[in-house]
């Protein structure tokens, strides 16, 4: 299991009764889906996403053969793992579902141990690839902020740039860095990232005054003044759904400080109503905005000891 969420299973068999055994034996532990046929085993699998797939071999129509055929041939699932249960018992059949891309193979009528730790295995395996694969990415999108910081000399387009690179990796709709105003006394929104096919509307402009809801908040720690809850981790990350400052869509917004002042305000925004943000996900805004945190550093402290 990775950032604290239930792994998914997909089970595809004809057998309603099989499903139904399966999801008593792994349904404390995981969020079990269930189909009774191969093409719809596809179509969920597309839509699903699932962390495992569960797939019977005899079926009508479309045998299990068929149905592993299709999912690893296609972008969308070909890197769901998946386990076959089936009654077939020779090694040929066996061998056959290994050969064309199954991980594991367990036999009916099957004992929920030898299920349970079956999907327990493959699952550790998955999540740990996972989390490899992610820190990978994550080292690799902060290292190509950082070199268009050194490289760059128009603030601009380069913080343009660096928002494009963090809102296409994150996969959100819309990402904003809100900078204090000479004045001190509110933040405007200077520099932002849309997703380019979806109708998102233009921040730049936009204020947010010291004393609104979000940035007070963020100010005195404290919830109170928040509509819908806001959470927020070490003082660092904020999520939530503020009805008056973003409608219809959920956020993460990470202060970033200079000399002890809250200097600006990173803003990553969603479309999707209810999404629930990892904690990859703000762990990593934490990061994007850490690096964007030393320039405005860096430009505090020249503002404070101008050159002579």
């Amino acid at each position: 299991m990775t950032n604290g969420k239930r792994n998914a299973i997909l089970v595809i068999d004809d057998e309603p009764a099989n499903i139904v055994a399966i999801r008593h034996i792994l349904g404390n532990d995981y969020t079990i889906y269930g189909v009774t046929d191969g093409m719809s085993g596809i179509t969920a699998a597309k839509l699903q996403k699932p962390d495992l797939i569960l797939l019977d071999i005899i079926m009508p129509e479309m045998d299990g053969y068929e149905v592993l055929t299709r999912l690893k041939s296609t972008n969308e699932t070909r890197d769901i793992p998946v386990i076959i249960i089936t009654k077939l018992s020779t090694d040929e059949s066996e061998e056959k579902g290994l050969i064309l891309g199954a991980e594991d193979y367990i036999q009916k009528p099957f004992s929920s141990v030898v299920v349970k730790l079956r999907v327990q295995n493959q699952l550790k395996v998955t999540n740990r690839d996972r989390i490899i694969q992610s820190q990978e990415q994550q080292q690799t999108l902060l290292k190509k902020i950082s070199h268009s910081f050194i490289a760059g000399s128009d603030h601009p387009s380069l913080f343009t740039n660096a928002l494009r690179t963090a809102g296409e990796f994150l996969d959100v709709s819309q990402v904003l860095l809100y900078s204090l105003d000479e004045d001190s006394a509110s933040f405007s929104c200077n520099n932002e990232w849309a997703e380019p096919d979806l109708p998102t509307g233009s921040f730049i402009g936009d204020k947010l005054d010291i004393n609104d809801a979000i940035v007070k908040t963020i100010n005195d720690f404290s919830e109170s003044n928040i509509e819908t809850k806001c959470f927020h981790s070490n003082g660092q990350v904020f999520t939530g759904s503020e009805k008056d400052f973003i409608n219809r869509n959920s956020f993460i917004i990470v202060p970033i400080f200079a000399l002890g002042i809250m200097i600006a305000l990173f803003i990553f925004l969603s479309e999707h109503d209810g999404r629930e943000w990892s904690e990859d996900e703000k762990n990593l805004a934490v990061l994007i905005a850490g690096i964007f945190t030393k320039l405005f550093e860096r430009e505090a402290m020249e503002r404070q000891n101008p050159a002579e």
